[in-house]
């Protein structure tokens, strides 16, 4: 197409060329002849007066036939090019409708050949449904909340696809920016609110509604004016120095100076949502103090939710006046419903599979449990990815006034004891006993093994003490630097490990106690606690640490936001009270580095310090987190399931279901 329509141009343009030559060639010969005109000899200086006023008259008559002739010639080739000029026009429109018909046509093959999508059914997951903090979109941070809010809820730009750094549009176009420290964001003429409490009627969402989101985020305040910790994106919004909405579609948001994070580590942030002013203004401290009740939600995404228990789960309701098309023109969302289905247990997770009350089997199911459903169900899609929640070993806080668990002194300041904790840990052992083998080594979860670029490569990761092979050679160091920091062994250390961890792997508890009863030498007791009480304790500066379990996945492979929000003074992931000023100084020189390179080899820094493993820092700037491992999870669903591959990433994928359709016309679809 591209080639015959190259030529077609040559060809026009090439008859252009040929008309202006032919009326080139009339006209010269016009202006031959007026060259003659007046240039008499000598010889006429002896005529008659009156032979000379003849022949002047007739040389005037010819030279005006002459003119003539040659207006008439320009004339002719004037029009003769007009034509050539309309008709190479009539062929480019006639090329063009071609274009656009060939274009529509492979369309229309496209959509005839992939299945009709059909609407209706109930898409069914399983969740650990009573891991859950808030329902207001700028406080909740717990991972099954995130999940749930990525299918009812909106951000102003997304993410396609971490992985490979795709983003697209949401509530807004991608940003225009004229220069690095300026975006520009068309917000989408269609995109309404919902039309329920307190939105009744669906209003459109305008910049104005985006400007109070920042607001609220920035501010950080409760709804009586007072500070609150829990809102954990008010440092990342605050990179915003000035922001204006000008008219009701145009928002503009500037930083002080390039920055490479903000897109990464303010704007597509994993709880960077959006909820209407009226939603902010009608639920107020509700918001904060009824974190069970799911009716108080107000926004703008493909599902309403209408109920929540944390026994039985989430219920989502399809939102009939969705603004969203699908790739087939269709409005989104496809299924009636979305319903989050309480499991934790591995085995009922399996059973609920086979007994399809879940369409999508994933964690926590073992890679070996959906080797066997695979044997069972062959014909059912299987994929497998990176498990984004990182088990994650937590020091006690780094916080100077805490007495510690036992009111003898916080024994983490001295921090040949925090590393001592770290080194405790055994990877491999708990590889095993978690993941059945199906799992790497991460040292840390701002940069887990799965983020390559940035990451520590592994064959010098499992170098490190914590880390290595060697088992004997990391008891042996752990014992020394007990003995080095003075730490009494008579003490008992007790540090939390959450409940549902328990649940989920029974038996994980009594293996980590022994775990680090051997390789410490004093008594440790692990306290089980639901996830609220250590956010709790984190916010009060009195966490006693933890043992490995999860944590949040990486809101953005590029770890420089998360390092600004966590391991700063003040920072408002910095829950361990982290503080040493040579990683601050790496990190603001990060920020501001736009070569990606260069901000790799900074990250892997930061990252040697906090291990403990840079020699000019020894173990001053350890971090407060220190990474376990990340499992490799396969997931199984039910053939009639319709999902992109995009909603198997490794975290934060949820809104990418957006699109996914349920085959309500398969043989196995449930009636």
């Amino acid at each position: 197409m591209s080639e015959r329509n190259y030529w077609q141009r040559m060809k026009r343009q090439q008859m252009s060329r040929r008309a202006l030559l032919r009326a080139s060639g009339r006209a010269g010969v016009g202006a031959a002849g007026l060259a003659l005109v007046g240039c008499g000899d000598d010889d006429d200086d002896g005529q008659p007066a009156a032979a000379q006023t003849a022949q002047q008259q007739q040389q005037q008559q010819q030279a005006m036939q002459q003119q003539q002739a040659m207006q008439q010639q320009q004339q002719q080739a004037m029009q003769e090019e007009q034509q050539e000029q309309q008709a190479a026009q009539a062929a480019q429109q006639a090329e063009q409708q071609e274009e656009q018909q060939a274009v529509a046509q492979a369309q229309q093959q496209q959509q005839a050949a992939a299945p009709l999508r059909t609407y209706g059914g109930t898409l069914k997951f399983s969740t650990p449904a009573a891991t859950h903090d808030f329902f207001d979109p700028h406080r909740g941070v717990f991972g099954p909340s995130q999940y749930w809010m990525g299918f009812y809820m909106n951000y102003l730009i997304r993410w396609a696809n971490k992985e490979k750094g795709i983003m697209e549009s949401d509530l807004s176009s991608l940003p225009e920016q004229p220069d690095g420290e300026t975006y520009i964001f068309n917000i989408d003429r269609g995109a309404t609110w919902w039309d329920q409490y307190p939105t009744e009627g669906g209003r459109l969402v305008t910049a104005q509604d985006i400007d109070i989101n920042f607001d609220r985020q920035i501010a950080a305040l409760d709804a009586e004016g007072n500070p609150d910790a829990r809102f954990r994106g008010q440092d990342a919004f605050r990179k915003t120095a000035s922001k204006e909405a000008p008219d009701e579609q145009t928002f503009i948001a500037k930083t002080d100076g390039p920055d490479a994070t903000y897109l990464g580590g303010t704007i597509l942030r994993p709880f960077s949502w959006f909820t209407s002013p009226e939603g902010i203004q009608e639920f107020g401290t509700r918001w904060r103090d009824e974190t069970a009740n799911v009716e108080l939600s107000s926004g703008s995404g493909p599902y309403i939710p209408q109920t929540y228990d944390p026994d039985i789960g989430i219920y989502l309701e399809r939102n009939p006046n969705y603004w969203k098309t699908g790739a087939d023109g269709q409005q989104l969302p496809y299924p009636d419903a979305v319903d989050f289905v309480n499991l934790t247990d591995p085995t009922a997770v399996d059973a609920a599979y086979r007994g399809q009350q879940i369409d999508i089997g994933g964690f926590p199911l073992s890679s070996v449990q959906v080797e066997e459903l695979t044997s069972d169900f062959p014909d059912h899609p299987v994929a497998e990815g990176a498990f984004g929640f990182t088990i994650v070993t937590v020091m006690g806080t780094y916080e100077p006034g805490w007495e510690g668990s036992d009111g003898l002194g916080n024994p983490y300041l001295d921090r040949r004891f925090a590393y001592a904790m770290h080194v405790a840990v055994d990877r491999d052992l708990l590889i095993d006993a978690v993941y059945l083998g199906a799992a790497k080594p991460s040292g840390t979860h701002y940069c887990p093994w799965f983020s390559t670029y940035w990451t520590i490569p592994d064959e010098e990761l499992r170098t490190f003490p914590g880390y290595r092979i060697d088992r004997d050679a990391d008891i042996q160091l752990c014992r020394e630097l007990i003995a080095a920091s003075g730490f009494d062994t008579s003490r008992t250390v007790t540090i939390y490990i959450p409940d549902i961890w328990e649940q989920t792997y029974p038996g994980i508890s009594e293996t980590t106690r022994n775990m680090y009863s051997e390789a410490v030498g004093f008594n440790v007791e692990l306290d089980l606690q639901p996830y609220t009480v250590m956010q709790d304790r984190f916010d009060n500066k009195t966490f006693p640490g933890r043992a490995p379990t999860w944590t949040n996945p990486p809101a953005d492979l590029d770890p420089t936001a998360q390092f600004g929000l966590a391991l700063k003074r003040g920072g408002a992931s910095n829950v361990t009270q982290y503080n040493y000023p040579p990683v601050e100084e790496i990190i603001d020189e990060m920020t501001v580095t736009l070569d990606t390179e260069q901000r790799r080899d900074m990250a892997r820094e930061v990252q040697r310090i906090g291990l403990g493993v840079d020699e000019s820092h020894g173990l001053e700037g350890i971090f407060g987190w220190f990474g376990v491992m990340n499992g490799v999870v396969p997931t199984i669903w039910w053939p009639y399931v319709n999902r992109d591959e995009d909603t198997w990433q490794f975290a934060h994928d949820s809104h990418n279901h957006d699109e996914t359709w349920l085959d309500t016309t398969h043989p196995q679809f449930p009636a």
